[in-house]
């Protein structure tokens, strides 16, 4: 009869150790998951960022390279006008009057 007991206090110990085991392996799993999260909400956070830089910068492209934008920068910053007839000359590179 003690060696069924004993067996039995045997079983329990492998028992609690194996449950303790486990416990300890789940909370460092959820050590891991809090890390992996915090780490996702930074990225999403830097991508967000990142999105909005990009968003501002394709409007200053588009500006920038607008025909309207080129004439009004011409005319109001650098104080420039369009060509009159006379200004414009164009040069045919086949006439042999050239060469």
């Amino acid at each position: 009869m003690r060696t069924k007991e004993t067996v039995n206090v045997l079983f329990r110990a492998v028992c609690l150790l194996f449950s303790a085991l486990l416990l300890i392996l789940s909370l460092l799993s959820d050590i891991d998951l809090t890390a992996a999260n915090e780490e996702a909400a930074r990225l999403k956070t830097s991508i967000e960022k990142y999105e909005e830089e990009n968003r501002q910068l394709r409007s200053k492209i588009n500006t920038a390279t607008s025909l309207e934008e080129i004439e009004r920068r011409a005319r109001q910053e650098l104080m420039m006008q369009p060509a009159g007839p006379g200004q414009i000359v164009v040069l045919d590179p086949v006439d042999e009057s050239l060469r």
